[in-house]
């Protein structure tokens, strides 16, 4: 997959390209979805169960016109682990920051995410794009997460009726 940064959406490939690499990596993927949290948006999800016995998901989100406005990814332990060590989902959530922003772009945040995977919640910027890591509540430290945002989908309002 050869990085074409676009600079309409700050994402370095299309929401397709994205999927079409994680299922190439043997990840199932799911149908696309309406967003729960920005109208008009839809979402793809995509899961892999890794060697060690740990749930892999990657998620994109398109805006109305199909372009890819947030991604987001996660590592969750295996049922016997109370508690993911953040050098355990370092390597799949550092490489799906270069799957989304370019090999170049995710590795200059890597840093970044070193210093704060497994933290409660921490977020930075890179150009418009919001990148943000996140537990999945202050006291459980199961899955941890990382996601990336541009303005279009921070901007959006809620789907009618929440």
């Amino acid at each position: 997959m050869s990085a074409s940064p676009t600079t309409t959406t700050g994402f370095a490939f299309t929401a397709e390209s994205v999927v079409a690499y994680y299922q190439s990596q043997g990840y199932a993927c799911g149908a696309v979805k309406p967003s729960t949290k920005a109208a008009g948006f839809s979402f793809r999800t995509c899961q892999e169960i890794d060697d060690a016995g740990r749930t892999r998901v990657v998620g994109v989100v398109t805006d109305p016109g199909g372009s890819l406005a947030d991604g987001f990814a996660s590592i969750h332990g295996r049922a016997t682990e109370t508690f993911l060590a953040p050098i355990d989902a370092l390597e799949p959530l550092s490489g799906f920051l270069g799957t989304m922003l370019g090999e170049d772009r995710g590795a200059s945040l890597l840093p970044w995410l070193a210093g704060h995977l497994g933290d409660a919640y921490a977020e930075t910027t890179i150009g418009a794009i919001k990148v943000a890591t996140y537990t999945d509540s202050p006291e459980s430290h199961t899955t941890l997460s990382v996601e990336v945002a541009n303005p279009a989908y921070l901007d959006s309002p809620g789907p009618s009726g929440r």
